[in-house]
């Protein structure tokens, strides 16, 4: 994760979407997973598609001991002993490593299995150590040095290395405690990152400048503050999580009536996953629409790296005023009683990144004075092919988080397919409910014409029988007066 001199570092897009919402893994691993989401039925009407509702596939958060955390995790859930202690836990306990207390009542067999694993992952470690060492002295041969302990603590950190042998207690709060620290510090490091990054933009800028002659620098100066109107010449951004900005995604985005908005069934449109909480990229695809107004890849005044900040600082915002219980994910109950606050209901503009400096000049001079030291150190390069190697770098980080944008697009794009896909599915059950339906009331038509013409036999038939049962009278007919 080392970060070049002057570099936006690569790891920022694909892990900082996760970023809080990992504040403590496992603590969001064990909500969703293992204690579960909170016990409610989804209102009528509601679809959700059955690969969806199962899906696992799991983001990397980009941590070096992940894949031995998630097999900790996978472990403990699978123990009933220790699930039924995670009910009454909350995130306090969890997130501080009192829950690893516990692990007193997972089961034999599941305590071997960890045992296992916590010594594949010493011995994964090992290698990995010796590996480093012998990179960084090369010419020692097969007597290496020994590791830095700033080393060994950054590699071992995550569980507890004086016990080679078993998975005990103390594995369990270093591991949780060293993934909540790592997890909050990538959140820190994407706001530095972004910082340096839009330093070295207006470096880059001035650099360009100081070469140009009088006239051509006044013109690059006026295009650049026309560009800069330009991108601040857009439509009104919502307050994201306000009843507006919420609105519009119920309308625009979910085809639905806008004066039938409904909580309830926002949230359960728009927990992707069913696991009964919006975590943060659930999250940040509800702000899509807002940023769109700001941030348009094919305009050259628009940095698509400032659109990915300006999602992050969204996100931090609407998980500060709504997650009541800083567990990182926003439950149902949560999200309600944030849609009944008097602050739910004004629409106030949002602040986006133009409406406030991201760096002090006092900032951009030490950066400044810290990049020329380094290049006048090196002295490999003369100042010119520098400054056009930092500009191919800009460009080619520029590259690269458009296709990142191309990427959450097209995640955009499964998302709105799938929302499609539900609205299909309930048309199609209404559908079918009406030609059900109507199927019934003719069949029950049939029936009742059927029930009629069998009464009408009946009656006919009964008529029929007392025709044919009825003595005939014969006809008497009055004899002549006088006869005898």
């Amino acid at each position: 994760m080392d970060r070049p001199a002057i570099s936006f570092p690569s790891l920022l897009y694909k892990k900082s979407v996760l970023i809080f919402f990992a504040v403590a893994f496992l603590f969001a691993a064990w909500v969703t997973v293992v204690v579960g989401p909170p016990v409610s039925e989804k209102p009528a009407g509601v679809v959700v598609d059955d690969d969806e509702a199962n899906s696992t596939e799991e983001e990397s958060l980009g941590l070096e001991y992940e894949r031995y955390m998630r097999e900790v995790v996978k472990l403990l859930e699978s123990d009933e002993e220790f699930r039924k202690k995670l009910e009454s836990a909350n995130s306090s306990d969890i997130k501080s490593g009192a829950i690893a207390q516990h692990l007193n009542f997972v089961s034999k067999s599941i305590r071997s299995k960890l045992d296992e694993l916590k010594r594949n992952e010493l011995e994964r470690l090992r290698t990995v150590l010796r590996l480093k060492v012998r990179q960084a002295h090369p010419d020692s041969g097969d007597r290496l040095p020994p590791p830095a302990l700033h080393e060994l603590e950054k590699l071992f950190g995550h569980l507890d290395s004086s016990n080679q042998h078993s998975f005990e207690t103390k594995d369990l709060v270093k591991l949780i405690k060293r993934t909540t620290d790592d997890l909050e510090d990538i959140d820190r490091r994407r706001r530095e990152d972004f910082k340096r990054y839009e330093m070295e933009k207006e470096h880059l800028r001035r650099e360009e400048m100081k070469g140009l002659p009088t006239e051509e620098r006044e013109k690059k100066e006026k295009e650049h503050e026309e560009m800069e109107k330009k991108h601040r010449e857009h439509p009104k951004v919502h307050h994201p999580g306000n009843e507006e900005q919420l609105k519009d995604v119920w309308e625009e985005g979910d085809g639905l009536e806008r004066d039938e908005f409904n909580p309830r069934t926002f949230f359960y449109l728009h927990d992707t996953n069913s696991d009964g909480f919006l975590d943060p990229v659930e999250l940040e695809a509800l702000f899509q629409k807002e940023l769109d107004k700001v941030y348009n890849e094919n305009a050259t005044e628009d940095d698509m790296m400032e659109r990915y900040e300006e999602m992050n600082r969204m996100r931090e915002h609407v998980m500060k005023e709504i997650d009541a219980n800083r567990d990182s994910v926003i439950s149902l109950e949560e999200f309600v009683n944030s849609t009944q606050r008097e602050e739910f209901k004004k629409d106030e503009e949002w602040d986006t990144l133009e409406d406030e400096r991201q760096f002090t000049d006092e900032e951009l001079a030490a950066f400044e004075k810290d990049l020329n030291e380094r290049q006048h150190a090196s002295d490999v390069t003369p100042p010119t092919t520098t400054l056009s190697m930092q500009q191919q770098q800009h460009d080619d980080q520029q590259q690269q988080h458009v296709d990142q944008q191309q990427h959450v697009d097209q995640q955009q794009q499964q998302h709105v397919d799938q929302q499609q896909q539900h609205v299909d599915q309930q048309q199609q059950h209404v559908d079918q409910q009406q030609h059900d339906d109507q199927q019934q009331q003719h069949d029950d038509q049939q029936q009742q014409h059927v029930d009629q013409q069998q009464h009408v036999d009946q009656q006919q038939q009964q008529q029929d029988q007392r025709l044919h049962f009825e003595p005939q009278q014969q006809p008497q007919h009055d004899q002549p007066k006088g006869v005898i």
